[in-house]
């Protein structure tokens, strides 16, 4: 059976309990975490609570699928509290760590902690024990916001874009792409409108969607970041598409993330399933190719009809 501790734990090294993650099938997290369970939904968000496990999930409109987001481990609902200097501990065997993250502006607030691996978060109370586990489904990339006036240019630069051809595309990426250490920053402050633009512009979304699909490939034809980067900015632009905007970009959804692929798919499968047998690198790559085939699964469905 498996203990508080390692429940906690297995959520912050690895984003997953028992191996499942938020998108797990309904069949799966019942099986697993008990039949019974009560359910909480919004116009975009809904949750379902088993006990000790919650598992989040959003959608992009009332017609859209659900989408798992994250698991929320609710140690202050044990019997007994787990301490999080004993799960520091555990994750140090592991080869993995936590950081603090800065308190709230606004005062005193639970300290909470998070595991750079997978993007898990942990709150504790001022005396130690810890009092819940949040572990997102896939990291989320960090976006700073940009200046008004900065955010207006883009969007004008991004409309003059929408319409050219690949090779116009191509031509005024060149005379722009700054050739120095700021052409990250540069890459970001050009994709980061786009999904504001693309909701605005329900009409033609699907060519929001391309123009930015063919905007992250040309970022990675540039090395604008690392390739463990890149993938997760994929992940949150496939995750932000509608089925509208997502149709007609099946077959290149599909090309691009089997492409990246970290690790063959038989690869996947020879890992040992015991989790604390995995390294740091071996629980990275697997995250992230499982990632990618997520995509390629529900995409290359399309491509097949």
């Amino acid at each position: 059976m498996t203990t508080p501790l390692e429940l906690c734990v297995e959520a912050l090294a690895t984003a997953r309990v028992h191996g499942l993650g938020a998108d797990a099938p309904l069949h799966a997290l019942a099986a697993t975490l008990g039949a019974e369970y009560t359910e909480h939904a919004a116009d975009d968000s809904m949750h379902r609570d088993f006990g000790l496990v919650e598992c989040h999930y959003e959608r992009l409109g009332p017609d859209e699928p659900w989408q798992g987001r994250f698991l929320v481990i609710r140690a202050d609902r044990l019997d007994a509290p787990v301490r999080l200097d004993e799960v520091q501990e555990e994750l140090r065997r592991v080869g993995q760590s936590l950081v603090p993250l800065p308190a709230p502006r606004h005062g005193a607030a639970e300290p909470t902690l998070r595991a750079p691996l997978t993007g898990a978060t942990v709150t504790a109370t001022a005396a130690g024990d810890t009092v819940a586990i949040a572990a997102p489904q896939w990291p989320i990339p960090e976006q700073k916001p940009l200046p008004e006036a900065r955010w207006r240019a883009v969007c004008d630069s991004l409309r003059e874009l929408l319409p050219l051809t690949r090779t116009e595309r191509a031509e005024w990426l060149a005379a722009r792409v700054p050739d120095t250490a700021e052409a990250a920053d540069w890459w970001l402050a050009l994709l980061h409108p786009l999904p504001a633009l693309r909701f605005d512009d329900p009409a033609r979304a699907p060519q929001w969607a391309a123009l930015e699909l063919w905007l992250l490939d040309r970022a990675a034809d540039a090395a604008a970041w690392s390739r463990e980067e890149w993938v997760w900015r994929w992940i949150w632009f496939v995750r932000s598409l509608t089925t509208r905007a997502a149709t007609p970009l099946a077959a290149d959804l599909t090309r691009l993330s089997l492409a990246a692929l970290p690790m063959t798919v038989a690869q996947l499968h020879a890992l040992p399933t015991d989790w604390r047998a995995l390294t740091p690198n071996d629980l990275r790559r697997s995250r992230t190719a499982r990632a990618l085939l997520w995509v390629a699964t529900s995409y290359g469905a399309r491509v097949m009809g």
